[in-house]
């Protein structure tokens, strides 16, 4: 079995915002595998959608918690489901890396990014991997972080994301193809 979370914030007023970059990496590998619709968990506190690719369950998981609070609900699924934490992929916006660039990591700091903070936080540990979706651009120097990330997407730069999702895509699914064969 493997888990693959995306961070992000609930409620549409964040749905095009970078914050929420990771949301939309899972909802083009969900839609180029045909995953079942997102469903909400109280449980876990998160919209999860399943399915069995190859001989694994995989388990894609956008937390309903906010991003700071992101830990909560991974941990209630990784209590949950026990998987082993090298079959569990975070993926998220960076804000330290230039728009369209993307980041594989087996583990390391948060680099201030909340959400992977609360992770580290809950999980005890920061050796857990990552895929790192690169927001920065010049505004970063005219604006607070928070404002930034909060912020939606320019023009140009929704013009260029169905590229850059379809790298995030490719990318995950190299991850599930080392972890198991996929």
């Amino acid at each position: 079995m493997k888990l693959i979370l995306g961070l992000g914030n609930p409620a549409e007023k964040y749905a095009s915002t970078r914050h929420n970059f990771g949301f939309r990496a899972l909802d083009a590998f969900a839609e180029q595998f045909e995953f079942p619709n997102f469903k909400f968990d109280k449980k876990f506190k998160a919209e999860i959608s399943e399915k069995k690719i190859g001989d694994d369950k995989i388990i894609l998981v956008k937390p309903q918690t906010f991003m700071n609070l992101s830990g909560e609900s991974a941990t209630q699924l990784l209590s949950f489901y026990k998987p082993h934490l090298h079959d569990f992929l975070t993926i998220y916006d960076d804000v330290d890396l230039p728009f369209g660039s993307l980041r594989f990591r087996e583990g390391g700091s948060s680099g201030g990014h909340n959400g992977v903070k609360s992770l580290i936080q809950h999980f005890g540990t920061e050796n857990f991997a990552r895929l790192k979706l690169g927001t920065s651009s010049e505004l970063l120097t005219v604006m607070p972080t928070e404002e930034f990330v909060l912020g939606k997407f320019s023009s140009d730069e929704e013009k260029a994301i169905p590229a850059i999702l379809a790298k995030a895509v490719a990318e995950i699914e190299k991850f599930l193809e080392n972890q198991s064969g996929v």
